[in-house]
């Protein structure tokens, strides 16, 4: 059987859709602290939170591979979170735990989630659970988040320098997931999923001019000017923090580097940012 934990969230959702699309014949358990908003679709459903190791034990009875979700919380209790899932697993004897990292983890990342998700690896290693290990790179939907201000003052604000990324699609992501959890032989694998291409801020804003028709100009600012315009905005403090920290990390060439392990999990090219925002655009 496989355990999809946070199930109630995009990525697990996309993943969930995608394992019926591929014609996955093994039980799925979708687990969520909001099961009700969970679409079974012939799933199991059930209580399971990260901050609660018996939840996670339950959710993780007669479950061969589990989905495991990094948290979306701040830095502490994201560690402790992931501590309470790999517990679990350990004591349920899963044969996979699948966890979703981030590319280049490192614990003196100036993006602070690379630090958790660097000591997150360590602590599976430790325990010495069957794991595989998916290092994401930035979504390219994230590039959608400011597209209409951008199309309408014409400016592309970004506080990343000349550093280069390589964004990657959700849905891209998710099949490969989902592939990976149907198929065997990848314990003990790490994988880099980045996009197909790198790219900066002032080639994104030469893309999206392209596909607009629209002259786009960059405006780089300090990180801390995006904190605190992003916490204008709304985010959570720990949230504006940690993009802060990305910029930083991107302008110090932390990922400046692609992966082809993508391409090789989906057997096809990767979606490019072009095609993900030419599919926003309509």
């Amino acid at each position: 059987m496989i355990l999809i934990l946070g199930a109630s969230g995009e990525l697990a959702s996309l993943t969930t859709a995608a394992l019926h699309t591929l014609g996955n014949t093994e039980a799925v358990r979708l687990a969520s602290r909001s099961p009700a908003k969970l679409a079974a679709n012939g799933a199991q459903t059930l209580f399971a939170d990260y901050d609660q190791q018996d939840s996670l034990e339950a959710a993780m009875a007669d479950v061969s591979k589990v989905l495991f979700i990094s948290g979306n919380i701040n830095n502490d209790a994201r560690l402790a979170q992931h501590l309470n899932v790999i517990a679990a697993a350990k004591k349920a004897g899963v044969s996979q735990l699948l966890y979703t990292s981030f590319q280049s983890p490192s614990l003196d990342s100036a993006f602070d989630f690379g630090a958790s998700h660097a000591a997150t690896e360590a602590a599976i290693r430790a325990a010495g659970v069957p794991a595989t290990v998916v290092r994401n790179a930035f979504y390219a939907e994230l590039q959608l988040m400011s597209l209409g201000h951008t199309l309408d003052s014409g400016v592309l604000t970004h506080a990343a320098a000349n550093g280069r990324f390589a964004p990657v699609s959700k849905a891209d992501l998710a099949e490969a997931l989902a592939r990976l959890l149907m198929t065997e032989g990848h314990a003990g694998k790490i994988y880099e999923l980045t996009g197909p291409e790198l790219m900066s801020y002032t080639e994104i804003a030469k893309l999206i001019s392209e596909l607009t028709g629209k002259h786009i100009q960059t405006h780089e600012i300090t990180p801390d000017a995006q904190i605190a315009a992003l916490s204008q905005m709304g985010l959570p403090g720990f949230l504006a923090k940690a993009l802060g920290g990305a910029s930083r990390a991107i302008a110090a060439g932390e990922y400046d580097t692609r992966s082809d392990d993508l391409a090789h999990i989906l057997g096809r090219e990767p979606r490019s940012l072009r095609e993900v925002i030419a599919a926003a655009l309509g």
